[in-house]
């Protein structure tokens, strides 16, 4: 048994110790970007009309009598605000010198200059009295221990304080005068107040410029954009020249533009940022319903387009919302067969209308097989008919009765004999050595699965003179390509077909470049090629004939005959008289 002495107290309540103060020169990153956008605010909130930032060059010894001092500068803000009428402000935190309606507002936290802590800095700041006079001006320089309460700061009189009221800022930088012009261009940017850096006035530009809509909501602004393209964390959020990503909807269309959206805030006292940088929203219920909102902003954009091309989710959620958006045309991207190489990006087709008899791409074959299925689809007069699936179109009645490729199967035939490929990977079955399969058989089916809109199945059975056994992505001497005997296919259409079915060029440190290994893909595949084809020396006559014409034929002079005999390990060259000028 336990005899506890004090036992735990019956409540508890919040405080801030004492702790919490010798960490704040940790808060913030005190690059000049941060500073600036926090004396920004703090110029506005004061009722600035305009603010100026100028740079003075200071020295610094280097340490050392044979080296250059390192170059510092002094940069000042300053603006024609109310002034700070309390000098302890800038140390209570948690505190402010706000009006309670602006604390309401903009929920200021009274943070006063954290992004200081860590630098220091001098301000020096006249507030107008009770009748409108300029009042007495004062300043203080404040040094990291000041922020964390080690020591106290001393206020003193100072004539040269703003006239007749304002704020300066002044703090050192080891940053580049371009560096610090940088920042403060960046902090400025979609700022509501005029910013001029050593007397030029900085560009200023509206967050909403070029939206196509605009409308209120909450105290936010919302600005619509069509195809205006943006990364994933782009702000998309301006409160008051502070940028912020929020992650408001965008809208991408079936084949058409891709609809985005960003908010300026007005007055907005719902929303609430991440404290103290406020680089950030708070996840709560009113950004949702900005999100919500957001979205629904975007499809009243959408409504007044000519073609506005919605998903079936999105034109259901639009037509909830009582938004009415035209459904996209019965257009569908034709189906092309994927190729190996990734980074061969490619074109893709044009949509182009779906008829009723058209099918539907609804499985992923792999590179050989898709190759494959695209040369039988070809000779079947199929191809035409064939389009890539759209999830984005399931709803629509158009899109639902399609019939819908859902599987593929291949089987070849020789003397009377059917092999399934999907039984003959290239490791797996221990009687493959003893039944290889004919690589120039009788016949070649590919097999159709077919799903109708009633959801029954039927097969669809195309014959093929090509097929590709074994598995996929692995090297060019692992592929077995399988011809019918009948094919006419020659050796440099199947050597095509292996390279878009087989290579991917490898992004090793060790590795040749993409187009040596392409080359040498390419030479491997036509030898392959030719050998399967036609017989084993023609493939080495082919192999010999093309390597001499890729790197010897060059150098022979037009109109000279060249014999090369080879007999391991001697070369032969004949080298035939020049041609004779025609009398």
């Amino acid at each position: 048994m336990t005899n506890n002495a004090n036992p735990p107290a019956a409540t508890i309540r919040a405080r801030v110790h004492e702790n919490a103060l010798k960490r704040v020169t940790k808060f913030w990153a005190s690059r000049p970007i941060e500073i600036f956008l926090e004396a920004l605010q703090n110029s506005r909130r004061a009722g600035a009309t305009r603010v100026s930032v100028t740079v003075e060059t200071l020295t610094k010894p280097s340490g050392h009598a044979s080296e250059p001092p390192e170059p510092r500068f002094a940069v000042t803000v300053t603006d024609d605000g109310a002034g700070i009428e309390d000098p302890a402000v800038l140390l209570s935190f948690g505190e402010n010198g706000w009006s309670d309606d602006l604390v309401a507002r903009e929920d200021a936290a009274g943070m006063g200059i954290l992004s200081l802590a860590h630098r220091g800095c001098r301000i020096s700041s006249r507030a107008r009295t009770s009748d409108g006079h300029a009042g007495q001006g004062w300043s203080v320089d404040l040094k990291p221990e000041h922020f964390t309460g080690r020591s106290d700061a001393l206020v003193r009189s100072d004539d040269t304080a703003p006239y007749p009221s304002g704020t300066a800022l002044r703090f050192e930088a080891a940053e580049s005068a371009d560096m610090i012009r940088a920042a403060l261009a960046s902090a400025a940017r979609h700022y509501p107040l005029p910013v001029t850096f050593e007397g030029e006035a900085l560009e200023r530009k509206a967050f909403l410029d070029g939206a196509v809509h605009a409308e209120a909501w909450n105290g936010l602004a919302f600005g619509v954009y069509r195809n205006r393209r943006q990364n994933y964390l782009e702000p998309d959020l301006n409160f008051f020249g502070l940028t912020v990503p929020v992650r408001l909807p965008a809208v991408e269309t079936v084949h058409g533009a891709v609809w985005s959206v960003r908010a300026d805030v007005v007055d907005c006292p719902g929303l609430e940022l991440v404290l103290p940088a406020r680089r950030e929203a708070v996840e709560n219920g009113f950004l949702a319903g900005m999100r919500e909102a957001a979205r629904l902003a975007i499809y009243r954009a959408m409504a007044a387009d000519r073609e506005p091309r919605p998903s079936f989710a999105d034109r259901t959620r639009a037509r909830d919302a009582g938004i009415d958006l035209t459904p996209p045309p019965e257009v569908l991207r034709p189906w092309r067969p994927a190729i190996a190489d990734i980074d061969d990006w490619q074109e893709p087709p044009k949509p182009a209308p779906a008829g009723p008899d058209a099918l539907v791409m609804d499985c992923d074959p792999e590179p050989p097989e898709a190759q494959a299925l695209w040369r039988a689809a070809g000779r079947a007069g199929l191809a035409e008919r064939v389009f890539e699936a759209d999830r984005r179109l399931e709803g629509y009645e158009w899109y639902d009765r399609l019939d819908r490729v859902t599987g593929i199967d291949t089987e070849v035939t020789d003397d009377g004999r059917a092999w399934p490929l999907r039984d003959f990977p290239v490791s797996g079955r221990k009687d493959a050595a003893t039944t290889p399969l004919p690589k120039r058989p009788a016949a070649i089916r590919m097999t159709l699965t077919v799903r109708t809109a009633g959801r029954s199945s039927r097969a669809l059975h195309l014959p093929a003179d090509l097929a590709f056994a074994g598995e996929a992505w692995s090297w060019i001497g692992d592929a077995l390509p399988l011809v019918t005997r009948d094919s006419a296919l020659e050796p440099h259409q199947l050597a095509e077909l292996l390279r878009r079915g087989y290579f991917a060029a490898s992004d090793d440190a060790d590795a040749d470049s993409w187009s040596t290994q392409a080359q040498r893909f390419d030479e491997d595949a036509l030898h392959i090629a030719t050998r399967l084809l036609y017989s084993e020396d023609s493939a080495l006559e082919f192999s010999i004939a093309e390597t001499v014409r890729r790197e010897i034929l060059h150098l022979v002079p037009n109109g000279r005959k060249v014999e090369i005999s080879i007999s391991r390990p001697d070369v032969r060259i004949v080298l035939g008289d020049p041609a004779q000028p025609a009398a």
